[in-house]
């Protein structure tokens, strides 16, 4: 009896999708978190806001201070701690309370899009813009006080890690807000407490010693330390009576103390990350 072979098909092959990096949706997010500066408005008008720091010190008679440094310099070399604050408290909430508001967080992680590389990119986009007005701020500090950093190295990486620490704390105050409108205007206390305990605008020498050494154990006034010593390459973290000529090595030591702080309190940020509001709905 003759018998018949039947063909079976074979099944069909599956493409199977390689998945993507944590670091490669970050880059990927990094590209529309910099398209965002110049389409949305807001989002350009904190990015320029940091400039109107540069008038006081354009304005300032002409005069060396205890330590040696022209008035407006010395003031204005800490525009790059005050820029990074301005930029990371107020950009960050305003961004995530509308996406929040939006559902568009909520459809990012269900699309398997990690924290990580959302935070990642927001970040990166804001460190760029910070560093293109640093760029500015060492031009102006350049061309009209005939001053160049004595320490770059220094200088580039304090000002980085005060704008993830700003960045970091600028996400944790985002739970407070509702929608971009409150943001915007919770981040008004931040903003002006951090500003206020900066040593920019009111000279640490002026406040009383206990405020002085309170001041040291929190954010701003460390950072500040670090870039006008890292700037014009003098040790002033023990007060401007004592502040002496220090480059490589020996600024660097002189400025882990303070640099300790910074990174004590982008840990502290960083935690504080975890209570992020995914929901609108969730509760406080």
């Amino acid at each position: 009896m003759a018998t018949t072979a039947e063909t079976v098909p074979a099944p069909a092959t599956r493409t199977v999708r390689t998945p993507v990096s944590t670091l490669r949706q970050m880059l990927r997010l990094t590209r529309v978190e910099f398209t965002l500066f110049y389409r949305y408005r807001m989002a350009l008008y904190i990015a320029v806001l940091p400039l109107v720091f540069l008038f006081p010190a354009l304005s300032m008679p002409e005069g060396e201070n205890a330590v040696g440094v022209d008035n407006g310099a010395h003031y204005l070399a800490s525009v790059f701690i005050l820029t990074a604050m301005t930029v990371g408290i107020i950009h960050m909430p305003n961004v995530y309370a509308a996406r929040r508001e939006s559902m568009l967080l909520k459809r990012f992680r269900a699309s398997g899009v990690a924290p990580v590389a959302m935070f990642g990119a927001t970040t990166l986009s804001v460190l760029g813009v910070v560093i293109a007005l640093s760029a500015v701020i060492t031009g102006v500090l350049a061309a009209h006080f005939g001053e160049s950093p004595h320490a770059p190295v220094l200088l580039l990486f304090t000002t980085t890690l005060s704008t993830v620490l700003m960045c970091l704390f600028g996400l944790a105050f985002t739970r407070l807000a509702r929608n971009a409108e409150s943001a915007q205007i919770i981040t008004m206390a931040p903003f002006l407490v951090l500003l206020a305990i900066s040593g920019a605008l009111v000279p640490v020498e002026m406040m009383p010693d206990r405020v002085a050494d309170v001041l040291s154990l929190l954010p701003m006034l460390p950072a500040v330390d670090i870039v006008r010593s890292a700037y014009f390459g003098l040790d002033l973290f023990s007060g401007p009576e004592q502040a002496t000529a220090a480059t490589g090595l020996e600024l660097w030591v002189a400025a882990a103390p303070s640099l300790l702080v910074l990174l004590a309190w982008t840990g502290i940020a960083a935690y504080l990350v975890r209570y992020f509001r995914w929901d609108p709905r969730q509760g406080k």
